[in-house]
């Protein structure tokens, strides 16, 4: 047994120093982590020359030698190597769960000529239709994201990413079973990526079916699924019939790209084996968001012919057939649609009056997304109390009740329910308008001398209102494209109108100059304005004076020498509770005095799909300090009471967690994104990670909790920031004062 500072491991066949026949050969061996650490993925590198292996095949035997605790080591591999004649090192490399490579051993062996050269077979599979596409869209964002490179180099550099052959090992006898997903190019969204296709067993019932792209914690996928295809193909087994996979599987953002999926199919004996190994390079949502190159600069059918001549350049195969074609048909309409016909003049972005110079406006029509205890409504609820205190008059327009009525209805508001379903689920331009008309003729708009629509999922009304000669003031919010935002729920024909709501509304605001970046393709630029978040100091100041620390950390059942740590938002995705929990588990495993004495809470729980997800995630983890709070309105305990905060986000505008975190001075480890560091300066006012990395998670929260003083710092800092740049009296001003100026249409060419 070798040992480096990382690893232990283990070469068992062929021996180092073997003679062998040249060509190919299978090195078998297995490699554990030493404590604290995690392995993720192997490979064998001989000269230049990289070879991927297929690592986390169970080992009952390690499991008891390492004291695991666990029925299995996920600890053998094997890699398939070219060896030259001569006398080869090979040097073996394993992947930390820090996105490092390392060397772990290094074997020589002697390699001789032979008639029949040695081969092991190996998956092999052409390129299909949907990674084609993906990789099309992927090249037409690039020229614009590196203006000035040749296309054909840019082709050449994608194509070379590309896994190929993306499987590294099918299942074995008497397993059959195939990955449609991921596949040699996929998408992760929110750190997530799906699983797609089938496996099942020649005679016996499969258990369950697990996944995972780290070997840090693994997830069940859904199994059994109806697949009569299968079925059809396979119909001397009876258990093809109900053999079809699905599953979202976690993916920390740290792991370079090609990531590695491994699927392990459980039997009822408990007996665990690995099925099917998968490489793939993934792109986020984030790279989906990227913009196209306008028309007038780029040649869609230019970008196919590199991208074609790129894949023969490698010799990879790509399937000709008419699902092809008909997705070359779909990116070209999306790039048709997307695309600018010309890179826009960005004008310089405005920052609000700071008091308003004509009259308020006496009668106010606000219309919200929902009326649920979320970022933007509790937004709009200060605004409305705000305008209330101007002496307007309120109407509230929402397609969906919520909690925040009774709030609205206190400041005077009248509160009207409409239904847009029809309108989001129409699949034509005309059927749209249609369903739009017929919601109109519900809502007054004549009445009203300003309507303000908050986030652009309620682009529908600013038509309206403006169908109305009304005066719109825009809020947007989302750090995304509405066509990235909707992306496979609303038809691109009704997206349009999202687009062209930006051009119709008299003024779009913008909580941070980061989100108005993704909105400069499409509108008028030259309408936008910068009028910052806030929140209500003074009101937060009030119920800390009400409520102690003390009392509420012993409402937390906090003993003298523990520590908490929580993370406040809806359970979802793009909140990133999954990455938290991993990062945490993490924590566990470095720091296990440190978190045998911390608790951690999300809070944000609801019944939704992820909720199960991330209830099914902790399962695995098995963390008892880890748990998840249902929302609540009392959230300010939350913010006091902890000695760390933590935003895991993928994606945000401007969050008011932030702002009413800074308030309560309490330190802040958050995910770099978007508004975040408009809000909070890295390093000045909290400390920064980028998001999705569960590694960056883990060591920022045993930094901030082993170091208390440069949490003290940062927090005074913030709360310093806050006073002078996000209170309620500073902001709401200039928000009414933007109010008032578009109210009046005195606005600026």
């Amino acid at each position: 047994m070798s040992e480096t500072p990382p690893s232990f491991s283990h070469l068992e066949s062929p021996s180092p120093g073997s003679k062998l026949n040249g060509c190919q050969h299978m090195i078998r061996g297995w490699v554990w982590p030493q404590t604290g650490r995690h392995i993720v993925d192997v490979r064998a590198r001989i000269g230049d020359q990289l070879f991927p292996g297929v690592h986390g095949i169970p080992r009952a035997d390690l499991a008891t030698h390492f004291k695991t605790g666990r029925p299995f080591a996920l600890a053998e591999f094997y890699i398939v190597v070219d060896l030259p004649v001569g006398s080869p090192g090979v040097v073996l490399e394993h992947l930390d769960i820090e996105g490092h490579w390392t060397p772990f051993q290094t074997a020589t062996y002697q390699i001789v000529d032979a008639e029949t050269p040695e081969h092991v077979p190996t998956p092999s599979a052409p390129v299909r239709w949907h990674e084609y596409g993906r990789a099309l869209q992927i090249l037409l964002r690039e020229q614009r994201a590196q203006t000035g490179q040749p296309l054909d180099a840019l082709a050449n550099e994608l194509v070379a990413r590309i896994p190929y052959p993306r499987d590294l090992r099918h299942p074995h006898l008497p397993f059959h079973g195939h990955l449609d997903e991921p596949a040699a190019i996929t998408r992760c969204g929110f750190g997530r990526a799906a699983v797609l296709g089938y496996l099942f067993h020649e005679s016996l019932p499969i258990k369950r079916v697990l996944a995972t792209f780290d070997l840090q914690v693994w997830q069940a996928v859904d199994h059994a699924k109806s697949s009569p295809l299968v079925g059809e193909h396979f119909d001397q087994f009876t258990n093809a019939q109900n053999a079809g996979l699905f599953g979202i599987i976690d993916v920390p953002a740290q792991l370079p790209n090609p990531v590695c999926l491994r699927l392990y199919a459980q039997l009822e004996d408990g007996s665990l084996h690995l099925c099917s190994v998968a490489h793939s390079h993934l792109f986020t949502n984030e790279d989906e968001k990227r913009p196209y190159l306008p028309r007038d600069r780029c040649s869609f059918d230019d970008t196919i012919a590199a991208l074609d001549q790129a894949f023969q350049k490698r010799n990879i195969e790509v399937v000709q057939d008419d699902e092809l074609a008909a997705e070359k048909e779909r990116v070209r309409k999306d790039f048709e649609f997307r695309a600018p016909s010309t890179l826009p003049d960005v004008a310089p972005l405005r920052t609000a009056p700071h008091q308003a110079t004509t009259a308020f406006p006496e009668r106010i029509l606000l219309v919200t997304h929902n009326l649920n205890l979320e970022g933007a409504p509790l937004f709009l609820i200060d605004l409305a109390n705000h305008y209330a205190s101007l002496g307007a008059k309120l109407t509230i327009i929402s397609p969906s009740d919520g909690p925040l009525r009774k709030r609205f209805e206190a400041c005077g508001a009248v509160i009207q329910i409409v239904d847009t379903d029809a309108f989001f689920a129409s699949k034509t331009r005309p059927a749209a308008q249609e369903a739009l008309d017929l919601i109109g003729t519900d809502i007054d708009f004549t009445a009203h001398d300003l309507v303000v629509c908050n986030t652009f999922t309620t682009f529908w009304a600013v038509r309206l209102a403006k169908a109305a000669k009304r005066p719109v003031l825009l809020y947007v919010h989302e750090s995304t494209t509405p066509a990235s935002f909707y992306i496979g729920r609303v038809a691109p024909e009704v997206v349009a109108f999202a687009d062209e709501a930006f051009a119709l509304a008299d003024a779009v605001s913008f909580t941070t100059i980061s989100t108005r970046n993704y909105h400069l393709d499409y509108g008028r630029p030259e309408k936008h304005w910068l009028t910052p978040g806030w929140i209500d100091v003074a009101r937060i100041d009030t119920w800390r004076t009400e409520h102690s620390r003390d009392a509420l950390r012993a409402d937390f059942k906090l003993q003298d020498n523990e520590l908490l740590v929580t993370n406040v938002g809806s359970v979802c995705d793009r909140k990133g509770q999954h990455i938290f929990a991993r990062a945490v588990d993490l924590l566990c495993h470095r720091y296990p005095e440190l978190a045998a004495r911390t608790k951690f809470i999300m809070l944000g729980g609801s019944d939704t799909p992820f909720d199960e997800v991330l209830t099914e995630l902790l399962e695995q983890i098995d963390r008892p300090n880890l748990t998840v709070h249902p929302g609540t309105p009392d959230y300010f305990p939350y913010y006091a009471a902890a000695d760390l905060f933590v935003c895991s986000t993928y994606e945000e505008s401007s969050p008011r967690v932030i702002l009413e975190t800074m308030a309560c001075q309490t330190p802040i480890l958050s995910s770099g994104v978007h508004g975040v560091p408009e809000q909070a300066r890295a390093d000045l006012e909290a400390i920064l990670i980028k998001p999705g990395d569960t590694v960056a998670l883990c060591e920022g929260m045993a930094h901030l909790l082993l170091n208390p003083e440069i949490g003290r710092d940062i927090a005074a800092r913030a709360r310093a920031r806050v006073l002078a740049e996000f209170e309620a009296g500073v902001l709401l001003p200039r928000h009414s004062a933007l109010a008032a100026k578009v109210s009046t249409a005195k606005l600026e060419s």
